[in-house]
């Protein structure tokens, strides 16, 4: 089959997002920012308070002389941290990270029930791509043994042909080779489901 003949009309495809294809993947998403968010917010409020904590002594300290002199008491060393109140974020962060855990184990499942629905969408898709390159290294080994045919020419006469600068594309092997790249590649899309046998050039089938 001509590669000309297999060409569709080109156009844009995009592939859908598993949040486009699943809204119970783009709620946990959404929820995973949410507790990461919140596990900072709490975080940074611990912090805050272990450093207030080791510093209470003097403010504590400042404030009875204030008391004594009659002053008025700064606001922020009036009401001392309480070591209640980090105990209460720390737990409150332990329950935030198991959380976020688990959430990570549904978008995990989530991920592969999103994944089979876009795979269904794509398949045609990724069908017509593959078959594609099939075809078109049908062609190129065409190609390859038509220039394989020409250096045989030249060996069989004797020809020192060097100076024309060999471009033999070994990468993908002899084209007459069954255990060629090209081969390999094409037996196994038919394996796949994606060429039928009699598609395949019958030297290498």
């Amino acid at each position: 089959m001509a590669v000309a003949a297999l060409k569709s009309a080109k156009r844009e495809f995009a592939v859908p997002s598993l949040s486009e294809a699943s809204p119970q993947y783009a709620k946990l998403l959404t929820l995973r920012d949410e507790l990461h968010a919140q596990r900072r917010a709490t975080d940074g409020e611990i912090v805050r308070l272990v450093g207030a904590l080791r510093s209470a002594p003097k403010a504590l300290h400042r404030a009875k002389i204030a008391q004594l002199l009659g002053d008025q008491e700064p606001e922020s060393e009036a009401s001392a941290p309480s070591r209640e109140r980090l105990n209460e974020l720390r737990q409150h962060l332990s329950a935030i990270d198991e959380a976020i855990s688990l959430n990570d184990t549904r978008i995990a499942q989530e991920r592969i029930k999103a994944s089979a629905v876009v795979c269904d969408q794509v398949q045609d898709e990724h069908r017509r791509r593959v078959r594609d390159i099939c075809f078109r290294l049908i062609d190129l080994r065409e190609t390859m043994l038509s220039y394989s045919q020409l250096v045989d020419t030249f060996n069989d006469e004797d020809i020192a042909w060097s100076r024309l600068s060999p471009s033999q594309l070994l990468a993908l092997g002899n084209p007459r080779d069954r255990q060629s790249e090209v081969a390999l590649y094409l037996r196994a899309a038919v394996k796949s489901g994606f060429l039928v046998q009699n598609e395949v050039p019958e030297a290498i089938r």
